[in-house]
């Protein structure tokens, strides 16, 4: 059976790239021991220079190492009744988990490795996909900068709350539902009335293990906050973290040079996954 991962992008830098190779990662995949998952975060930010239609000389190598590698494909197939998916529930197009014609996608990668432009209507597609991505990027660091000041203010105020006695299973219970379900009428752009996505969610939970996971990593920041004393501190990206997070789900592991924050989500949110270091993951290349 197959060892299936995904990549944070802290992964595709000079020396990573090369030590992967080096350690015979293209055959390995090839082979079936390994199994490589793309994700829609990985594509986006390594790919914000396709619209200009060149690339910066720093991402040739990690482009060249993704096009050699032989890409599975991830997607949810959980259903439901009425016409209500999973994606349309998690406010996802099938295509953020599904890359339904990859070689498409390798093919504009090596058309811009190889100097080559996409035409104008593809890099305006591309320009607005990545739009898309940035502005939801901002809005996640100004709900990280918002969480940050209110749970100052609560710690500062409520003399009860004790960093000591918190306990994530616990305050997760406690918030799970209510805040699923804010998120289900205020975030989520679908064509299904928000009170039958709700109804739905509230009898189908198992069936949305996507939207579950967004739900606890989006959760396990603010507790972290509170109980941890960020330490690992959290950075701004840690929305943008979470969301990658999610598609450990039905993934053995996610490679990352991350030693912060991702990494203490990771291990919370996922006990039974495995998060290595590219290090790491060599070692288990190698066996």
């Amino acid at each position: 059976m197959s060892y299936k991962f995904i990549f944070d992008t802290s992964v595709l830098d000079e020396k990573s790239v090369r030590d992967l190779r080096n350690a015979k990662i293209v055959s390995a995949c090839n082979s079936g021991r390994f199994a490589f998952y793309m994700t829609p975060v990985l594509l986006k930010e390594r790919l914000h220079f396709a619209a200009k239609g060149r690339m910066p000389q720093s991402a040739v190598e990690p482009i060249k190492l993704l096009i050699d590698l032989k890409w599975q494909k991830l997607f949810n197939e959980h259903g439901g009744p009425e016409g209500i998916y999973t994606q349309e529930l998690e406010g996802k197009s099938q295509a953020e988990y599904l890359f339904i014609d990859h070689r498409s996608i390798k093919e504009n990668l090596k058309l811009i490795l190889d100097g080559g432009e996409f035409v104008d209507e593809a890099k305006q597609d591309i320009a607005n996909d990545f739009k898309q991505w940035a502005s939801k990027k901002y809005k996640n660091r100004d709900a990280y900068k918002l969480m940050r000041a209110n749970v100052t203010k609560k710690l500062q105020t409520d003399k009860k709350l004790s960093r000591k006695d918190s306990n994530f299973r616990s305050f997760l219970e406690l918030n799970f539902e209510p805040t699923a379900i804010d998120k289900i009428r205020k975030s989520i752009n679908s064509t299904v009335s928000k009170d039958r996505l709700v109804e739905y969610w509230r009898k189908h939970k198992a069936q949305c293990p996507y939207f579950n996971k967004f739900v606890e990593g989006w959760l396990f920041i603010p507790w972290h906050f509170m109980a941890v004393e960020q330490d690992p501190k959290i950075d701004p990206n840690a929305y943008e973290d979470v969301e990658h997070l999610v598609y450990l789900f039905g993934i053995d592991c996610i490679v990352s040079n991350e030693k912060g924050f991702m990494m203490t989500a990771s291990k919370t949110l996922y006990p039974d996954k495995d998060f290595l270091l590219v290090e790491q993951f060599i070692m288990r290349l190698r066996k």
